[in-house]
């Protein structure tokens, strides 16, 4: 049983190193259709994992502020999402961010962010999101939701399903805000992207437009 027990947390483990390693090209290559074929047809990854997946990967394409020495664990805290932060939970352990340790807070208060680098309001709290948002968006800390119209919340990135995909959207004027800097592989692989007010929107945000019109159409 002890054996059976392993290899099943072995098995496991590899199904998240495979995930979070196909976020990661879809991210880097811009492709926004999640491991259509990537990954083979029988592999089926469930929507919290997916997200988990991203929320890291989007942790590694922001140019954050300077670390405080000495500097704390970086941390990924999750509001109203429990299946994502026990994805989350499964993989981070022993990775890092600008040389911090990445860690996992699970929130039953938006007042218990305190320091953390990442947010993720999931849809258990979407009421009232707008107030959620406003109580953290002067801090540099990435704000990812999954709920409609979010960016107009106030939200940096904001999750869709989309065709049975998980595909996400990106405010810039919410990320300078935060005083936040995403890659512009990170705006290229984004399914829509903010720009309205935005102190400079990145050239690629319209050849990753049209590149979508065209595998989409």
């Amino acid at each position: 049983m002890q054996q059976d027990a392993l290899n099943s947390f072995t098995g496991r483990r590899g199904a998240h190193s495979l995930l979070f390693a196909v976020c990661s090209a879809v991210i880097v290559t811009a492709v926004i259709c999640f491991a259509e074929h990537a990954v083979a047809q029988e592999v089926v990854y469930r929507d919290e994992e997916v997200k988990a997946a991203f929320i890291y990967h989007f942790a590694t394409f922001v140019q954050w502020p300077e670390a405080p020495t000495p500097a704390g664990a970086f941390t990924v805290a999750v509001l109203g999402a429990d299946a994502v932060a026990e994805e989350l939970e499964a993989f981070l352990p022993g990775r890092e961010i600008q040389g911090r340790p990445m860690q996992v807070r699970r929130l039953r208060s938006i007042d218990e962010t305190d320091d953390a680098d990442v947010l993720f309001i999931g849809p258990d709290r979407n009421f009232g999101l707008a107030e959620l948002i406003r109580k953290v968006e002067s801090r540099p800390m990435l704000v990812v939701t999954d709920a409609p119209g979010a960016l107009k919340d106030g939200a940096i990135i904001n999750f869709q399903v989309v065709d049975d995909r998980v595909r996400f959207e990106i405010s810039l004027p919410a990320a300078e805000r935060a005083g936040l800097e995403l890659s512009s592989r990170l705006l290229s692989a984004a399914m829509f992207v903010d720009t309205t007010s935005a102190i400079s929107p990145p050239p690629r945000v319209i050849f990753a437009a049209s590149l979508r019109n065209a595998i989409l159409h």
